[in-house]
């Protein structure tokens, strides 16, 4: 990740909605967690980013960053990876 990414997610990350929770619920534990486990993680981590005020920044830095795991700006990998294929048309 280069340096510009690094200084504009600070000003933003300390307003995320996600501080008050556990990275698991964002990032899972590990490969052997159940598809339906994961669903339901996945939901209850999109619950949260849904009001948050800086989702959009939140978004935006993982496109950037290419984040290739969890919940960034209420969206998944595949779902963000589906958002830069549509960017990109």
């Amino acid at each position: 990740m280069n340096e510009q990414l690094v200084a504009e997610e600070a000003g933003w990350r300390t307003q995320a909605s996600c501080l008050d929770y556990p990275a698991l619920l964002f990032f899972g534990v590990d490969d052997s967690e159940a598809p339906a486990e994961r669903r339901v993680r996945e939901e209850r981590a999109k619950r949260v980013c849904r009001p948050c005020r800086v989702r959009q920044e939140c978004l935006e830095y993982a496109l950037q960053a290419r984040e290739p795991y969890g919940i960034w700006g209420g969206l998944t990998e595949l779902e963000r990876k589906a958002r830069l294929r549509s960017r990109a048309v």
